[in-house]
């Protein structure tokens, strides 16, 4: 007997500080990807598609879907800005 099925798995990929567009509040966004995979014997084999990506807010919960160019550019600011807060650290002699 061969069991099969799928299943949907979310995925942090980013967040930022910023002010949500529905509360408000200056809190932090974060950016979720959930990607529906195929199962065999309830092991992932191959997802779906690209999934889809959410953004939701930590302060009020409110979710909000954004298109596929729109997550990759809050990802690259995400980067961007962790990038800048992290101190340069000298080479070591």
């Amino acid at each position: 007997m061969i069991i099969f099925g799928s299943r949907t798995m979310v995925k942090l990929v980013a967040a930022q500080i910023f002010i949500c567009m529905y509360c408000r509040v200056e809190a932090a966004q974060r950016l979720f990807r959930s990607t529906t995979w195929f199962t065999l014997f309830f092991l992932p084999i191959f997802p779906f598609g690209h999934g889809t990506y959410r953004m939701s807010c930590s302060y009020c919960g409110n979710e909000a879907i954004l298109p596929r160019p729109e997550a990759d550019r809050f990802t690259a600011d995400a980067q961007r800005m962790a990038a800048a807060a992290s101190p340069a650290v000298p080479p070591q002699v």
